[in-house]
């Protein structure tokens, strides 16, 4: 518990802080306490190889009730982040910058920064060889 506290000491108004104080809000201190001391068992090699997603616990009685929330999101091939499979998605349709940009409601430029990480992980230098790999990794 003290290792909590100082997690949200030392990082105040930052997204650890925020994630952390929505937990606990949302599943009650007992079983935030009993899903903090879970979570410090295991590796992050072993939390990240868990297949699909994890559900918390559920409250115990007398405890704030609410659905189950998931802990991780999915891992991504490669590191990729979720925006940019996002991004590599629509690429993969054909679209240009602009339109990727238009359909994604951000920018050409945020367009062609997403696709230079993208190709940068996934070890591509063309927009073929990055739809090619989208669709060999069944991300479209």
């Amino acid at each position: 518990m003290q290792q909590t506290a100082s997690l949200c000491n030392s990082a105040r108004s930052g997204p650890a802080h925020r994630a952390v104080a929505a937990a606990r809000t949302q599943l009650g201190e007992q079983a935030f306490a009993t899903a903090w001391a879970e979570g410090r068992t295991i590796s992050p090699e072993q939390a990240l190889a868990t297949p699909g997603q994890v559900a918390l616990p559920a409250p115990t009685q007398g405890e704030r009730s609410s659905s189950p929330t998931t802990a991780f999101p999915p891992p991504y091939p490669d590191g990729l982040t979720a925006r940019e499979i996002e991004v590599l998605r629509v690429v993969a349709q054909g679209l240009t910058n602009e339109q990727v940009a238009e359909r994604l409601v951000i920018s050409p430029r945020t367009v062609d920064t997403h696709l230079t990480s993208i190709y940068g992980k996934i070890g591509v230098t063309s927009r073929v060889a990055a739809t090619r790999y989208a669709i060999e990794h069944h991300l479209v």
